[in-house]
């Protein structure tokens, strides 16, 4: 093949390759750049994350950047006590996620529930939990363990209900609050559990239910719990 006649067969041929890289380079611009917020129910903190992958192969290109987005209740539950410090943030759950090639929130963004409340700001732009601990400390000694265990066991889809029931339905006796309180959550690890156990999931249903009866007896979450043990015990036969 003459000189010339290589140049003019490798001159489209370049332009083809540029284009194709150009365009291999545009959709990753576009679909590959993921982003979105975390949640740490170790510590309470939050934290923006990104990172690039392949559109709809799921290749991850580049490492996850972060940055810390924890709000103020974080210290808030620090200085009463509700929380260790300079405990690290090993476990994270997905607040939001967004990515071009699958616009839908995933379903697994059930920690979203939790850090909308702990964000709520008030008409003057303070904190409506951190003023709702200060109004009601006694309470919120209470209140808390019960949302922070719910929130490491991944109760969050029960968190409206429990926070609702904090700053708008409460009853102002701290033994009252208490019950009501009691009697919420362990409705709500019955619920979930139940759930569970209904899908297979025999392990954490056996974890849930007795975290229920632990905090409330009840016949229904006991009949439940024995149902799961009979069940570990015949997969264990089998």
């Amino acid at each position: 093949m003459s000189l010339s006649k290589l140049i003019t067969w490798l001159i489209p041929l370049s332009i083809v390759t540029g284009v194709c890289i150009f365009i291999v380079f545009f959709i990753l611009s576009l679909g590959g750049n993921i982003d979105g917020r975390e949640f740490s129910p170790d510590n309470f903190s939050v934290r923006y994350f990104k990172y690039n992958k392949v559109p709809y192969l799921n290749w991850v290109i580049s490492s996850k950047e972060t940055s810390d987005q924890t709000g103020d209740i974080q210290q808030d539950l620090f200085d009463l006590g509700l929380l260790p410090v300079n405990s690290p943030a090993k476990t994270w759950h997905l607040v939001s996620e967004t990515d071009f090639a699958d616009s839908l929130q995933p379903p697994e963004c059930d920690a979203r529930f939790l850090v909308y409340y702990l964000e709520l700001k008030s008409l003057n732009g303070s904190s409506v939990l951190i003023d709702w601990n200060e109004k009601h400390p006694d309470l919120a000694l209470v209140f808390w363990p019960h949302v922070i265990e719910m929130a490491r066991q991944e109760l969050y889809l029960k968190i409206p209900e429990i926070m609702e029931f904090a700053l708008t339905d409460y009853p102002r006796d701290p033994v009252k609050f208490s019950d009501g309180l009691k009697t919420l959550v362990a409705q709500a690890y019955l619920d979930l559990g139940e759930i569970d156990y209904h899908l297979g999931k025999l392990k954490r249903a056996k974890t849930r239910l007795q975290l229920s009866l632990d905090i409330q007896p009840s016949k229904k979450a006991q009949t439940l719990l024995n149902n799961v043990l009979d069940s570990n015990t015949k997969e264990l036969v089998q």
